[in-house]
């Protein structure tokens, strides 16, 4: 299939904001007409969660292609994470999953986040604690709160994802967040929260 050319007329870059979902991804890949076909695969938000090798294989588009694919909703993630900005608030679980739900909701696989807080609840750093599988994810109670003194926060929440969409707290999440909590209060740096998010945009917060 023929390629378009790289440099896109402006004319095609005044359309962008109207394009269409199909049209969008024909420019991003520069491969005309197939649009239609991909979204015949699945919805945009379903591809924008698959990994390069995924969509090749859902798509039948190259795997050179489906890595540019990837990375164009990659940008796209961090774009919206990126509106979340240091300074805000987060002293409650439904302003937790807003802030973090760009990044998070959209992923096949659970990735934990910390951001530290100042002594007004508000955002000071934020930084990716580890990634796991597309159910389970491990990390040690010591490389929190190491992160936390490291990231010099008055208090921190955390926030993870479950790709499976039912946000109710595992027995790992619940004894993690309670042991986290016990710890971080003896050396004066508490958890404040720990929320875990979903595609669908529900949210739970674990012992709240």
């Amino acid at each position: 299939m023929s390629r378009a050319p790289v440099d896109a007329p402006a004319e095609t870059a005044a359309e962008l904001p109207t394009a269409t979902e199909a049209a969008l991804l024909e420019m991003v890949l520069g491969l005309p007409g197939v649009g239609p076909r991909l979204l015949g695969t699945a919805a945009l938000p379903s591809l924008g969660r698959l990994s390069p090798a995924a969509l090749a294989e859902r798509t039948q588009i190259a795997l050179f292609d489906a890595t540019r694919l990837a990375a164009a909703f990659e940008l796209g993630r961090r774009t919206h994470a990126g509106r979340a900005r240091r300074g805000a608030l987060l002293n409650d679980a439904a302003r937790v999953a807003r802030y973090f739900g760009p990044r998070l909701a959209s992923l096949v696989h659970e990735e934990l986040w910390i951001a530290a807080l100042d002594a007004h609840d508000r955002v000071r750093e934020t930084r990716l604690l580890a990634r796991g599988s597309d159910d389970a994810l491990h990390v040690g109670r010591s490389t929190v709160l190491r992160t936390a003194l490291d990231m010099a926060a008055h208090c921190f929440v955390l926030a993870h994802n479950h790709p499976s969409g039912d946000p109710t707290p595992t027995r790992e999440d619940e004894a993690m967040t309670l042991e986290l909590r016990h710890l971080g209060s003896e050396l004066e740096v508490p958890l404040t929260a720990h929320v875990i998010v979903t595609p669908s945009g529900r949210h739970a917060a674990v012992h709240e």
